[in-house]
């Protein structure tokens, strides 16, 4: 085994993906997993077809296209709003995207058209945090455009992201707005369009107390699967395991040294001015991974005795002096990663991605 790496215990994302389906199922909610969380590895699409999910759904072509020829028999969904330069690509790599500007639904229409393909967009609608989407007064003008597409695309509904951007919150009430925006779409194209997507594992909770809005049926969702975590509700999901993912790297020297840095202390790489402690003489390990790999600041060592220091692009500095392991170099040290870190170590080519 290559290290540093980010171990997938492919049996819990498996029965968490399965808790997820089968409460959203019992609302009447489809599930459709985001891959971009481990990269778009298809290993993960597999797990997300195992469980009973709809669709797959990234936010990078890139992975979608991995996915893709990997012979995933899942649908593949954009969900990044694309680029005009991507669409080419997008009409031909993906089935559904989501979508925030008539200019370019009208050039993917286009090119969907001349392709001899057919796509389906939902139209993003921003009910407030602030991130991409249509504001709810454009709608009218917005749908009365959409009645000149040639049918390369079809506008199957509307979705919406929640505590992305500004943090906020799904409610009732707003996923509530989200349906009347549909309503309000269709009236005026004149189309029925079925879907109402909400994204984030936040929308877990509405749906976990039956208060999401009868018309919303599908879930965009991740971080629940894959960590058991709701960082928009600070809070662990019960009835999921928060020990799916293992960030592991190894030891590559341990000494003792003085806990405050000997001279003058400007600013680090990272633009950062650190402060220290002076505890005196600790015991140091330092680990081959470091901030090209690893968000420092979104992992937990397993060893609750084990403090991180600092890190530099390359090196984790830990401190070992009252772990209950004599680590020394060849020792491997593993970690429990939130969001931000699963995604690094997933998107850096240093770091190896292995399902156990």
């Amino acid at each position: 085994m290559r290290y540093p790496a980010l171990i997938v215990d492919k049996e819990k994302v498996l029965n968490n993906a399965r808790a997820v389906a089968e409460l959203c199922r019992s609302r009447g909610i489809d599930v459709w997993g985001v891959a971009k969380g481990l990269s778009g590895d298809p290993r993960l699409a597999e797990i997300y077809a195992d469980a009973g999910f709809r669709g797959i759904c990234d936010s990078r072509l890139h992975n979608l296209r991995k996915i893709k020829d990997s012979g995933s028999s899942l649908p593949r969904q954009l969900i990044r709003i694309a680029m005009t330069s991507e669409l080419r690509e997008l009409a031909v790599t993906a089935e559904m995207s989501l979508q925030s500007d008539i200019g370019t639904i009208k050039e993917l229409d286009r090119i969907c058209v001349s392709s001899g393909v057919s796509h389906e967009v939902l139209m993003m609608i921003d009910v407030g945090d602030l991130r991409e989407g249509f504001w709810p007064t454009e709608l009218p003008e917005a749908a009365r455009e959409l009645k000149d597409l040639k049918g390369g695309v079809k506008i199957g509904g509307v979705a919406a992201n929640f505590a992305c951007a500004c943090g906020v919150l799904p409610t009732p009430g707003n996923m509530a707005r989200l349906v009347e925006c549909r309503d309000v779409i269709a009236g005026i194209v004149g189309c029925e369009m079925p879907t109402v997507s909400v994204g984030g594992t936040c929308c877990l909770k509405i749906i976990e107390d039956g208060l999401a809005p009868e018309g919303v049926n599908v879930l965009r969702i991740c971080e629940g699967v894959l960590l058991g975590t709701d960082t928009a509700f600070d809070r662990v999901v019960p009835y999921l395991a928060g020990d799916a993912l293992t960030v592991t790297a190894e030891v590559v020297e341990c000494r003792q040294k003085p806990s405050m840095p000997v001279g003058e202390v400007g600013y680090q790489a990272f633009g950062e001015k650190p402060v220290f402690i002076d505890r005196g003489l600790r015991k140091r390990a330092i680990l081959a991974i470091g901030r090209q790999d690893v968000n420092i600041d979104r992992i937990t060592p397993l060893d609750e005795n084990v403090e991180i220091v600092t890190a530099s692009s390359d090196h984790l500095i830990v401190d070992v002096t009252n772990a209950g392991v004599m680590y020394k170099a060849g020792d491997l040290m593993s970690f429990r990663p939130r969001y931000p870190a699963m995604l690094a170590c997933a998107t850096s080519e240093y770091v190896e991605v292995i399902f156990e």
